[in-house]
């Protein structure tokens, strides 16, 4: 499974991408991909996201990629996990919304 978080600048989310990531290994999940992008190169990786997490920022763009990629499970960090970071407050949300 591929995880693909987007913000505005691609640079905040990379280090929960990793806590993320950490957290997944953590928790014996290590077929999930945890990567972090800008918003501007959804288009070039989309096809080989699972998830799409967008950063608070960016939250406004959600109906937008529904609506372009409606077959792709779209999801908005919340401030205070995005915040703070915590990888592993948002691997249980995920899990939770997927069902895993």
């Amino acid at each position: 499974m591929n995880i693909y978080l987007f913000c505005s600048g691609g640079f905040s989310t990379s280090l929960l991408a990793q806590n993320m990531k950490n957290e997944f290994n953590k928790q014996g999940y290590d077929d999930i991909e945890v990567e972090a992008y800008d918003y501007g190169s959804l288009d070039d990786v989309v096809e080989d996201a699972d998830l799409i997490l967008l950063a608070p920022q960016i939250a406004w763009v959600k109906n937008d990629v529904n609506e372009e990629y409606p077959e792709k499970k779209v999801m908005v960090m919340e401030m205070t996990d995005f915040g703070s970071m915590n990888g592993e407050r948002m691997v249980n949300k995920i899990k939770e919304s997927l069902g895993i």
